[in-house]
């Protein structure tokens, strides 16, 4: 039996992804077109910041040699590789690809793109499985783009707030209000830039995946670059998957994220902090933005913070637009386990369950459409 959940609700309804700024109605393909670019510049303008371009020249590849490596991943071998975004400058970033060894060898390899190295969450067993299933892993520290938290000056209570914007990003681009998980998105197709060079991995299939603030940074990743063939967020919740405008019971505030976490958004955003009301945009921007390749949002029903059954909301408006995009409603899908915040073995294997399915025609052995809420 489906839970009806108890949402503290703001505003008047989510924002309708059809209704164009100029007060005309998507219509047509290209009426979506220029309506997903007013959804990036939304987001942008009052919530991320303005992500970073895109490097004008190609990257610089360099493959490195690797430590040990992850041990115990008997199915895989591991290469090291550092991407320079920059032509003129030696920063770089660092990312390790475990490859399938043995008789699924042959490549190019569908691959799966994880930005939570900094984390060190990719264990032998996670490798395992990843490349005893066919795919080649690629691991790097997205923290490398931006810190995870930066300020200078007085931390006392009641002091002001002032960040360190002193990356190497964020020098070369003082003119941008970029926060953290926009700057971590632009990471994660700095990796995707060196994928397309490497001849071992099949940039066409490429799928990001996150999980909680990596997880808000794939999900945004996956959103702005469509070379992204597939997008998984995992236990996103405010700033990800979950809803600002539909807060169930224990879900995160807005106020509290931006209070705790504020270098990781525009300074911008600070100003909705207890009026969500006035909010123009929630989450469901975010997953049309990836229509119609698939996204898949997985949370724990028992992680309340990261607010799954506000995710439910935003994921039943999002897939009208897969609907009239002529995509299947299963593009975009949710998955569920029961416990609490983690990337457990049983959100990657539903990943590479989905994978298969759309890669190779594979059965899904769990309903992409199900929800254990009664949201409607």
């Amino acid at each position: 039996m489906k839970s009806k959940p108890e949402f503290k609700t703001f505003g008047a309804g989510l924002q309708d992804l059809f209704a164009c700024e100029d007060g005309t109605v998507v219509r047509t393909a290209d009426d979506w077109r220029r309506r997903r670019e007013e959804l990036k510049r939304s987001l942008q303008a009052h919530c991320y910041g303005t992500m970073p371009p895109a490097p004008a020249a190609p990257p610089r590849v360099v493959q490195v040699q690797p430590p040990l490596g992850v041990r115990g991943a008997p199915s895989a071998s591991l290469s090291r590789h550092v991407t320079h975004p920059f032509a003129d400058s030696d920063y770089g970033l660092l990312f390790d690809v475990y490859m399938p060894a043995g008789d699924s060898a042959q490549g190019p390899h569908p691959t799966i793109l994880c930005g939570d190295g900094c984390w060190q969450r990719v264990t032998a067993e996670y490798v395992e499985l990843v490349t005893g299933r066919g795919y080649a892993l690629c691991v790097f520290d997205r923290t490398t783009t931006v810190p995870d938290f930066m300020f200078r000056g007085d931390r006392s209570e009641g002091a002001p707030f002032v960040p360190a914007r002193d990356s190497v990003l964020e020098r070369r681009h003082p003119e941008l209000d970029f926060g953290a998980i926009a700057a971590w998105a632009w990471g994660f197709s700095r990796i995707m830039d060196a994928i397309e060079q490497l001849g071992s991995l099949d940039a066409s299939r490429v799928a990001v995946c996150g999980h909680s603030r990596g997880g808000k940074a794939s999900l945004l990743a996956g959103a702005f670059d469509e070379r992204f063939a597939l997008v998984f967020t995992n236990g996103s919740g405010s700033g990800g998957s979950g809803s600002w405008l539909f807060q169930a019971q224990g879900a995160e505030p807005l106020a509290t994220i931006v209070r705790a976490f504020p270098t990781w958004f525009s300074a911008r955003f600070a100003s909705y902090a207890d009026a969500e009301g006035t909010l123009p945009f929630d989450s469901h921007f975010l997953k049309a933005l990836c229509a119609p390749r698939p996204v898949v949002a997985s949370d724990a029903l028992g992680d309340l913070w990261a607010n799954p059954a506000g995710a439910c909301v935003t994921h039943a408006a999002a897939r009208k637009v897969y609907e009239f995009l002529g995509g299947r409603p299963e593009h975009a899908a949710m998955h569920f386990r029961n416990g609490g915040h983690g990337h457990l073995i049983d959100d990657w294997t539903a990943m590479l369950d989905y994978c298969d399915a759309h890669h190779f025609g594979k059965p899904i052995p769990w309903d992409p459409l199900y929800t254990p809420f009664d949201i409607a």
